[in-house]
């Protein structure tokens, strides 16, 4: 019983046609991001992650610190900003979180639009939690990055503004 040699190369050829295929396709599925919602759960003591950067001017922000109510960055200035990663095209935004404040200050978290301007939101406590929702139909993307800004204009040597290390960001379709 003698095996044709053409039949042995034959086989290996197809063989490794198959293999590259599945590895193709397997780099491709692993490329395409198709869930329908992606959530990012912030740690602000590292400034730059693949995904997130910001807090940013750094200079802005206080180091660290334990307290009573948890690991939070004291707010020096104002505004800071951070930009989001976004692998495809979402329709919504929602940022959560906690900020601690001594007083009553006006805080505002915007999202930067098409035309350079920023949309605003006033963020509302509620036991130092807050959640911001924002449509991203005009929502100015730039290398599939998202800007966006927290602003504390009533902010003054007195104030304390504290940004609690709990922050979410999800986005939907």
């Amino acid at each position: 019983m003698t095996i044709n040699k053409n039949i042995i190369i034959h086989f290996f050829h197809y063989l490794w046609l198959t293999l590259g295929l599945v590895i193709v396709f397997f780099v491709i599925s692993q490329g395409i991001y198709t869930k329908r919602s992606l959530e990012y759960n912030l740690d602000f003591s590292k400034p730059l992650t693949k995904n997130i950067v910001g807090w940013y001017p750094e200079n802005r922000i206080a180091n660290f610190s334990e307290d009573s109510i948890g690991t939070t960055f004291n707010l020096r200035g104002e505004p800071v900003y951070m930009k989001i990663y976004t692998p495809i095209d979402f329709s919504q935004l929602t940022i959560s979180g906690g900020i601690y404040t001594n007083s009553s200050n006006n805080i505002n978290l915007g999202l930067r639009q098409q035309d350079g301007s920023w949309e605003f939101q006033k963020i509302d406590l509620f036991d130092n939690n807050f959640s911001s929702h924002f449509d991203l139909a005009s929502a100015q993307t730039k290398y599939n990055q998202l800007e966006i800004i927290l602003s504390a204009p009533d902010l003054n040597n007195t104030s304390t503004i504290s940004l609690l290390n709990n922050w979410s960001i999800t986005l939907n379709r």
